[in-house]
């Protein structure tokens, strides 16, 4: 049995292919990687839409906003927790049931919240929504993977990333706009999107990776993971290496997330409708980074792109740091670095993706979630710790961001002659 659900179409285009695994081909993949895309911007949705929101959050719970910020920290954790699970799930019991599973809690969190009483409340009730966003898009990259050949897989997720970017730039001023009807209405926003994707996914979307019930089982999920993480090429762990390097990357962005709305609405006291401007000015560069990697980047090319993309990043970082610790400044000499920062990791996240998802077949779903559970994990680390040594600067999120840009560098440095 493939699917828990009634049998309905499972098809994109009308028509599958089957191959000798069981698992339906869209006939047509190119239109697959558009549901992808919109799948795995649940994940900057979550995050990004409520930013403009956050200190009328607050003053509407009586908290300070640093109680708001904590609430992508929690969001960070329980994706990061799902994401360790729903990918190895999704190898034993297929990639559907675990998509249409995490859209379900995902929903349900995101009603529950809009009518949340306390922030306590809320921070749980992220967490619920967390999972349910893990298990939504952990299986994005395992979908790629088994839909597309070696070879493609630099381009394809590039497109995926491009086709989620738009997310960051809509989100906010979404939220923004939405305010006007009140904070709740982000999240039902949020309920209503996520109940699109399930009866897409449900009514049209073939299974890429098929699977049983009665394969399910922690103890196998935790061999897989170790099976990822002890993975050897050339007799190196080469994927840990290049998860580790991505996971510091990525970090550098998710301390700026967590702490935008401080920086841009109390900092520098930009209003909740021209908040999304200025954010959006990093996504606009990472989109555009994304396009290049999308038409140009090959297998060959992979290994120099991903340590250019983490060396831009390092120097963007020191700029900022330099900048805030020497001051004055003004806005402007903060959002510049930040968009190239942010702008970087469109060479990064694709060369590096795709080199560490070569490495791995029939554990795809594994080797995922491992990374995004990595990933995520240590950018909740990284926005706490930020969150924790806040004094009313922007100097703690700023050094936190150059640690893990370091760390990040210092890490491709050791691939260079792999």
């Amino acid at each position: 049995m493939r699917c828990s659900f009634p049998p309905r179409p499972a098809t994109l285009n009308q028509s599958v292919t089957e191959t000798m695994d069981g698992a339906e081909r869209p006939a047509d993949p190119g239109r697959l990687i558009f549901f992808v895309g919109a799948l795995i911007a649940i994940g900057p949705l979550s995050l990004d839409a409520y930013l403009p929101a956050m200190p009328a959050m607050a003053a509407a719970f009586d908290v300070p906003i640093v109680a708001l910020q904590d609430t992508i920290s929690i969001y960070l954790v329980g994706y990061g927790i799902s994401q360790l699970f729903g990918g190895a799930f999704s190898d034993q019991i297929g990639r559907k049931r675990i998509g249409l599973i995490g859209l379900s809690v995902f929903t349900t969190a995101s009603i529950l919240i809009a009518f949340a009483t306390s922030i306590e409340q809320v921070q749980w009730l992220r967490f619920m929504q967390a999972l349910g966003g893990g298990f939504s898009t952990v299986i994005c990259m395992a979908i790629v993977r088994d839909v597309y050949p070696v070879e493609e897989l630099g381009r394809r997720m590039a497109m995926m990333t491009l086709i989620m970017l738009a997310s960051p730039i809509i989100a906010p001023a979404l939220g923004a706009a939405l305010l006007n009807l009140g904070w709740q209405s982000i999240f039902l926003f949020k309920a209503a999107y996520a109940i699109t994707l399930l009866l897409v996914y449900w009514l049209r979307v073939p299974e890429t990776r098929p699977g049983d019930w009665h394969r399910l089982s922690i103890v196998t999920t935790l061999s897989q993971c170790y099976s990822v993480i002890t993975r050897k090429v050339e007799g190196t762990r080469l994927p840990l290496r290049y998860a580790s390097a991505m996971a510091f990357a990525a970090g550098v962005f998710m301390t700026f997330l967590t702490n935008s709305s401080f920086a841009y609405i109390e900092y520098f006291g930009v209003s909740s409708s021209a908040f999304p401007l200025y954010f959006s000015i990093s996504i606009v560069g990472l989109i555009a980074t994304n396009l290049y990697a999308m038409r140009n980047l090959t297998p060959q090319k992979a290994p120099a792109w991903f340590r250019t993309g983490l060396i831009v990043q390092a120097i963007a970082v020191v700029a900022l740091f330099g900048i805030v610790a020497l001051g004055p400044f003004g806005i402007w000499s903060v959002v510049a670095p930040i968009a190239v920062l942010v702008a970087s990791f469109g060479l990064t996240g694709p060369s590096g993706s795709s080199l560490y998802m070569s490495y791995f077949d029939k554990l795809a779903g594994s080797a995922s979630s491992f990374y995004t559970t990595l990933m995520f994990g240590l950018g909740a680390i990284l926005g706490w710790i930020s969150g924790q040594l806040s004094d009313g600067t922007l100097l703690p999120m700023v050094a936190t961001m150059l640690i893990s840009s370091l760390l990040a560098t210092t890490l491709g440095a050791t691939l260079r002659a792999k």
